[in-house]
């Protein structure tokens, strides 16, 4: 009988902490420099370096990507992923920023070589005390060209990334 009450006294007390936190803003980005990890383009995690191009609207964010990774196995290479992703900011809320765009890339892995284009949209955002800390998650269509993929598929995986922002 007790279980109900603690969860009912975690519920409010969450709400609470909710409701009476300090105000938050649009998250500029522009002239930053950021470095983190993220799934993007392959299956496995890979390097990322980010750059907002400084724009003249503060609320809007133009941010170009440059990704590189690989996945290894039994010390043998499973996957190569190198490319790009070039965002733009399309909602800008509290601690929060809705891109669009779109990634080009190489992929090498078990089941061939291909090029990799990705029109995708990706939210980024911020907990509060964290203003440096980006979290991303990401959802869009994978359209392989070449190699033993060819074809259209959508994203398999989900794809999720940490950027720190100086």
């Amino acid at each position: 009988m007790r279980k109900p009450l603690v969860f009912v006294l975690r519920s409010l007390t969450a709400g609470m902490l909710l409701t009476m936190s300090t105000s938050a803003f649009a998250k500029d980005l522009g002239g930053r420099f950021g470095v983190g990890f993220n799934s993007s383009l392959g299956q496995g995690s890979a390097l990322s370096a980010r750059y907002a191009v400084p724009t003249g609207d503060s609320p809007v964010n133009v941010v170009i990507e440059g990704i590189g990774g690989f996945t290894s196995i039994d010390g043998a290479s499973t996957e190569i992923t190198a490319g790009g992703r070039l965002l733009v900011s399309t909602v800008v809320e509290d601690n929060m920023n809705l891109y669009v765009g779109g990634g080009a890339g190489y992929v090498f892995g078990p089941e061939g070589e291909t090029v990799r284009l990705q029109p995708l949209a990706a939210i980024d955002f911020f907990f509060f005390g964290l203003d440096n800390l980006g979290f991303t998650t990401a959802f869009g269509l994978n359209i392989d060209v070449g190699g033993d993929y060819g074809g259209v598929g959508t994203t398999s995986t989900a794809q999720a990334g940490v950027t720190y922002w100086f």
